[in-house]
């Protein structure tokens, strides 16, 4: 059974499974070049047919991550800003409310939609629930047979959070918290005050939270949010609302309480930080207590999580001494595009009844290029080469690198989700404190507070880091254990945390190798590891990279196997 699963809004998105194994999945931003692609995935969707091996006119069923009948609060709640302001609620309308209204058409015309791009098809069309989209694309990889699973995000329908137990192939809903109450919301609420994009930027105002002191948490839980010990919370609309923040918008009793909102490009303060470690601290509390009260109700030591929520690395990192669970489960595309790989598994194994098999150990399910495709790209911009054996390749850029020499590294597929893990990553030596500013200034353009992780061999993991689970996917902040944090500066952050992926011989045995002769040199087993992108979506073919490569300070470019020196 062939079944394409599609995502076509936030973080537009298509995988395909094939059998219960999921072959091919990519974000249609990589593509288009636009990040958090909104609408019809339809390069992505191009991407996994071709694959896969496949045309539409063999695919079984299509499922999308939502049902487009179900609007629950979501108008009154858009509607919220005529209210406040008719001059905001006009600029809505012609941003949002029309984009919204755009995604809803395709979500009711999505048979006549894929056959316009693709030819026509026999298959069934199917709307799935997303939040429960979201449960399956966790929970169904996951290496556990039963589990506790919880999703958390902005919205999804009426929902916002959903406390779920799985078993087998059965998903059974527990509980869950609807509009206007979402975890989601409130962060992205507080990330527009701080004058950074909602639903983009969250994981700069985690960033910042560690330079704070959480000075307001007392005022966010009197005026904005009340956490309740049965998983549920309640938040006070009149106090910071959602919608307006999307517009900068802001109540009068917001600003007195925690002064003026951040412009964007205004300095960061002080305040600022304490307001952004405030708000992690609140949502940590929130997590951990619907966490609890899970465990709790499904009395299991699994846990799997996904929504655009779980990718709180901060507060993940804290499950373990916060929660009773020790095993925990979180998609890689965590967020909306995760959605397009639930909805596929889910309508397989509903009609086939097929037990689970398929695990995801690896995220790199993107496209991937032929040495040809890179050299014709690199005879188009003029660029000359060396072409090394593997072994010789990994050598070399070990030794680069630990000469201090920054190098961009593409190989294989594409990852999975907004995590570069080795394969569209750029590389530094985390032994030279001073690379975190080199790079945050110098290439990747971005704040001065934002951190870097490491990327260390999965064998030497609990030797750095205070937690001995795997975490392949770069969804985990650990302590780093004290006698490490000299030797690896550039990836630790101002709380002695790091976000560490752990790279397994098996899963990506290149990257794993590269790391290793870099040990050899140093007898450090970790690299410095950001995403290749330059204030654009991570690079997917061997153009953007040389493109992005070209645009920057950066020593080296590998391709594949093919090394290239930056022009003078």
């Amino acid at each position: 059974m062939i079944v394409l699963g599609i995502n076509n809004m936030h973080d537009a998105s298509a995988a395909i499974v094939i059998d219960g194994k999921v072959i091919a999945a990519a974000e249609e931003e990589r593509f288009t070049r636009i990040k958090h692609q909104i609408g019809f995935p339809a390069n992505a969707v191009r991407y996994c047919l071709e694959e896969a091996g496949v045309t539409v006119s063999d695919v079984d069923a299509v499922g999308v991550s939502w049902k487009p009948w179900v609007l629950g609060t979501r108008l009154y709640n858009a509607f919220k800003t005529f209210l406040f302001s008719a001059s905001a609620f006009k600029a809505k309308a012609k941003r949002g409310i029309g984009q919204m209204g755009n995604e809803w058409r395709e979500l009711f015309t999505f048979r006549r939609l894929i056959e316009s791009h693709f030819g026509k098809g026999r298959f069934k069309f199917h709307y799935i629930d997303h939040h429960l989209s979201h449960a399956v694309s966790a929970y169904y990889v996951s290496p556990y047979k039963r589990s506790a699973i919880l999703t958390l995000d902005g919205a999804g329908e009426a929902n916002t959070s959903v406390f779920w137990n799985g078993e087998g192939n059965n998903i059974i809903q527990l509980k869950s918290i609807k509009l206007p109450h979402s975890i989601g919301q409130f962060y992205a609420s507080i990330t527009g005050f701080l004058g950074f994009k909602p639903q983009s930027d969250e994981y700069k105002v985690m960033g910042m939270a560690s330079y704070g002191e959480p000075e307001f948490v007392s005022v966010f839980k009197d005026k904005a949010v009340r956490i309740y010990d049965d998983g549920t919370f309640r938040l006070n609309s009149g106090f910071i609302d959602y919608h307006l923040a999307r517009q900068g918008l802001f109540l009068d009793e917001t600003i007195r309480v925690l002064g003026k909102n951040r412009l964007p490009g205004e300095e960061i303060t002080q305040r600022h930080m304490n307001i952004a470690r405030s708000t992690q601290v609140v949502t940590e509390e929130i997590i951990f207590r619907m966490v609890n009260y899970l465990h709790r109700r499904t009395n299991v030591d699994n846990l799997c999580m996904a929504g655009g929520v779980a990718f709180n690395c901060v507060a993940n990192g804290r499950l373990f001494d916060n929660t009773p669970f020790r095993n925990v489960f979180i998609q890689p595309a965590a967020g909306d595009a995760g959605t397009a790989i639930g909805a596929a598994l889910y309508i397989y194994h509903k009609y086939t009844r097929e037990p689970r098999s398929y695990q995801m150990k690896s995220a790199y399910l993107g496209p991937s290029y032929t040495n040809q495709k890179c050299m014709d790209v690199l005879h188009k911009f003029g660029l000359s080469y060396r072409e090394l054996t593997k072994e010789e390749l990994c050598s070399k850029i070990a030794k680069l690198l630990s000469e201090g020499k920054l190098v961009c590294w593409f190989q294989g597929r594409m990852e999975w989700g907004p995590r570069a893990l080795g394969n569209r990553s750029l590389l530094a030596d985390p032994r030279r404190s001073e690379m975190k500013d080199i790079i945050n200034l110098k290439v990747k353009q971005r704040e001065a507070f934002r951190p870097f992780a490491p990327s260390v061999l999965e064998e030497k993991s609990n030797d750095y880091f205070g937690n001995p689970i795997p975490s392949p996917f770069m969804l985990f902040a650990f302590k780093v254990n004290s006698e490490k944090l000299k030797e690896i500066p550039a990836v630790v952050h101002v709380d002695g945390t790091a976000r560490p992926q752990t790279v397994s011989k098996d899963v990506n045995p290149i990257y794993w190798s590269l790391i290793k002769e870099f040990e050899k040199l140093t007898n450090v087993p970790v690299l410095l590891n950001t995403s290749f992108n330059v204030q654009e979506p991570v690079v997917c073919t061997p153009e953007d990279a040389v493109k992005c490569f070209l645009r920057t300070k950066v020593d080296y470019l590998v391709l594949n196997n093919l090394l290239i020196q930056q022009l003078a």
